[in-house]
């Protein structure tokens, strides 16, 4: 029978030392509630830093910091969910596997941030390590995921690290095929005027100034926007 515990509760409330009494006097780190969940899932789904630090604390707890919860997420996924760079940070310090999928669909954390459209997580991840052309189940990439949602910020952002735009899908599909913005598609194919640049010229990231100006029409393709490293 899964129950939350004191321990689950004293993160719940962000009572940070009470989670180390619990601990010292014999807590474990491993118990699951309801749901699946451990307290390293809970500090991330509340945003519990301290918490978070006290738990990561105790020696017995780094055997779950890639706990799968009922719905088959690791603490990263969940932390990626919440936008918590600083919770991810100390999980990857602690051990946890950047690239760890969950259970149902076999999405990285990266795919995750993709799906949030949290750009500065995406590049955090991608500079800690993360596999940029990692696939999930049905293979998809995050770059199939960032085209398939038009995000043109993302989509530079990760062709910039390496991403391949070559790779297939289980449908046979490469991202440009599932691109649902012209743009995008034109960045993927080489056509835009963005990408007329010498070749040992780094990529960059368009500015979000730019990628409003292209959104709204009011930059036409042919144009040189603005962008930022």
């Amino acid at each position: 029978m899964y129950v939350i515990t004191p321990l689950h509760l004293a993160v719940i409330t962000q009572h940070e030392g009470l989670v180390e009494g619990l601990l010292r006097a014999g807590a474990d780190p491993a118990s699951l509630d309801r749901h699946g969940r451990t307290a390293l899932h809970l500090c991330c789904e509340y945003g519990r830093a301290d918490c978070l630090s006290a738990v990561l604390s105790h020696p017995s707890s780094l055997s779950c910091v890639d706990a799968m919860t009922f719905e088959g997420l690791s603490p990263l996924h969940i932390a990626v969910q919440g936008g918590h760079q600083d919770l991810l940070r100390m999980l990857l310090d602690a051990g946890a596997d950047i690239n760890i999928k969950d259970i149902k669909s076999g999405q990285s954390p990266l795919m995750y941030a993709v799906e949030r459209n949290n750009v500065d997580i995406v590049q955090f991840l991608i500079e800690s390590g993360s596999d940029v052309n990692g696939q999930s189940n049905s293979g998809n990439t995050a770059l199939h995921g960032a085209c398939g949602r038009g995000q043109v910020d993302t989509v530079w952002l990760l062709l910039k690290k390496g991403a391949d735009p070559g790779i297939k899908n289980n449908h046979n599909d490469t991202p440009v095929m599932v691109a649902k913005n012209k743009k995008i598609a034109d960045v993927l194919r080489g056509k835009s005027s963005k990408l007329s640049r010498s070749q040992d010229q780094p990529l960059a990231v368009p500015s979000s100034h730019s990628s409003s100006l292209l959104a709204s029409g009011s930059l036409s393709p042919h144009q040189s926007p603005t962008f930022h490293l």
